[in-house]
């Protein structure tokens, strides 16, 4: 764990490395305006357990470090567009790791050095970059503030922790994994834990310092059995928590794959569908999955300075760009919701920004984006605290805990009501009711067509009399706006959902927190699903020990 003592050494090395960067020269080049360090102190345990047994165990500390130093001015610096660099593009890569020995300063100093140094010229080249694409077009935001200027923030918040015991999780991932490999039918089961406790330092020539801890408690569990048809089904738990003490007991994790076990056998026995077009009830998890993908990424700002984005809500603010009276915020001050805690909160963004509530749409009408430092839109911008970024990556307005409410809402028996009359309205032979899903995906630039998808886990079909039916093979895909439009009701009840969010700046923890919605009309396709010939030998039985 970082100690106090250390944190206090790491943030003096910062602040000196971060001054004596300002005076980096080259005859002709502008020096620097601005330089801050993002460090992370990360320590982080995982394991996994199969058939009652350890597979994996690692144990690991890593300090990583992102150095943003800025040339020309807050007005007008070298970033027009995010660039998407990879390491044998990047000098500066090979100088983001810091040494994990703490009573050695020379070494920070010596890897800040090098770092500062690389990432300067990359800073010069990418300003140059910038100045030449002028010659041959029209720079969009050349109007717009580079870098907002923010004023000096302290904030140095220090947690003692104590040492994992590595020995507990060991011992219920083992248990866990036992029992549900000696469950009938099941052909194959994973059990993994991972724990990871970062501190986060945050230091600037704006004289800003913070400090913010936080931790992760990650249990990801798969089961996995043979359709009558020989296709490989599975479900999957994921317990996502802030604190140990938030992560159920063995007993409390039991009931839950309890649930997804019964949940696998009726898959098993159901039937596999390929396609669907119709009105569809969606429960809070994939309903949120479903705003995280098609809305949520085409409100982060920095998305309206790429090159290559496609902009969907470029120049529409004030403008209705959804049906209804949808209410969609993100609030990274929201530390729980109905006493379940949001993974997603935090009091900094990665740029040193205050982290704020902000209402993006009201009864369907854009009101802001998702904002880092970078000026994004003409009129009354303020950056809200929402750049984000995990390891050495830098940060982008990302989400932080996402949340949908509308005004008008039904109870989920009244929706189920709804979507009955919506599918005798259509005419169709059956609705689809979509209980989990996980893994979406969308595409946001402009070479991309601008689609979004995600795999159903469990689904049912629902018929006009209301009998419901378990079938399998479907997934998400669609278009964005028009499938958000297709809302006809919203559900009573919200539900919290902490996952990981992949994108540009990295894996970052985010908390979506959704109710049910109807949509008059979803396409489903077909998912890939493995098949796999019956076993030739029975499995072995389960041993008594």
């Amino acid at each position: 764990m970082l100690g106090k003592k250390a944190l206090m050494n790491i943030i003096k090395v910062l602040e000196k490395s971060a001054k004596r960067a300002l005076n980096l020269r080259l005859p002709g080049f502008s020096p620097p305006y601005y330089v801050s360090f993002l460090m992370r102190h990360i320590d982080r345990i995982s394991l996994t357990a199969s058939a009652g047994s350890i597979f994996e165990r690692d144990k690991t500390r890593k300090r990583v470090v992102y150095c943003d130093c800025r040339v020309g001015s807050y007005k007008n610096d070298q970033n027009y567009w995010i660039k998407d660099l990879s390491e044998d593009e990047s000098i500066s890569s090979k100088y983001t790791n810091l040494p994990l020995e703490d009573d050695n300063i020379y070494a920070f100093e010596t890897t800040l050095w090098r770092l500062t140094e690389a990432r300067y010229r990359e800073a010069l080249r990418d300003f140059q970059e910038k100045q030449t694409l002028a010659i041959f077009s029209d720079n969009p935001v050349k109007n717009y503030i580079s870098f907002w200027n923010s004023k000096p923030i302290k904030s140095t918040k220090f947690t003692r922790r104590k040492e994992e015991d590595i020995s507990y999780w060991e011992k219920l991932v083992k248990k866990l994994s036992k029992f549900i490999s000696n469950l009938p039918e099941i052909t194959y089961d994973s059990v993994s834990v991972t724990i990871e406790h970062e501190t986060k330092i945050f230091v600037s020539t704006e004289k800003s310092v913070i400090v913010e801890p936080s931790s992760l408690y990650s249990i990801s569990i798969e089961l996995q059995c043979q359709s009558w048809d020989n296709q490989v089904v599975s479900q999957n738990l994921v317990i996502n928590k802030s604190s140990k003490s938030d992560i159920p007991d063995f007993n409390g994790i039991k009931k839950l794959i309890n649930e997804k076990y019964r949940k696998l056998k009726e898959l098993a026995l159901s039937r596999q569908i390929y396609s669907y077009s119709g009105p569809a009830l969606l429960y809070p998890i994939p309903a949120g999955l479903l705003f995280h993908e098609t809305l949520g990424h085409r409100l982060e700002g920095d998305r309206l300075l790429k090159k290559l984005e496609g902009l969907t809500f470029k120049g529409q603010l004030g403008r209705r760009v959804l049906a209804g009276d949808l209410l969609i915020q993100d609030d990274p001050t929201l530390k729980s919701f109905n006493g379940e805690k949001c993974w997603g909160a935090y009091d900094f963004d990665d740029q040193g920004i205050p982290a704020q509530a902000v209402t993006l749409i009201e009864d369907g009408i854009l009101r802001n984006f998702l904002t880092s430092r970078s000026q994004c839109y003409k009129k009354n911008f303020k950056p809200n605290g929402h750049a984000r970024s995990s390891d050495a990556n830098p940060p982008m307005s990302r989400m932080g805990v996402f949340i949908i409410r509308s005004k008008k809402n039904y109870s989920l028996d009244t929706l189920k009501k709804i979507l009955i009359s919506e599918i005798k309205r259509q005419n169709k032979p059956y609705g689809v009711i979509i209980e989990d899903a996980l893994d979406g995906e969308t595409k946001t630039s402009s070479y991309d067509p601008q689609t979004f998808s995600g795999k159903i886990s469990y689904c049912k079909l629902i018929y006009p009399d209301g009998s419901e039916e378990v079938v399998r093979g479907l997934s998400f895909v669609g278009t964005p706006l028009q499938s958000l439009n297709q809302i006809i009701a919203v559900g009573d009840k919200l539900e919290v959902d902490n996952s990981f969010c992949v994108a540009e700046s990295g894996s970052i923890p985010v908390t979506t927190i959704s109710p049910a919605i109807i949509l008059r009309n979803i396409e489903l396709q077909a998912s890939e699903e493995p098949s796999q010939p019956p076993f030739i030998l029975p499995k072995p039985k389960p041993s008594r020990s």
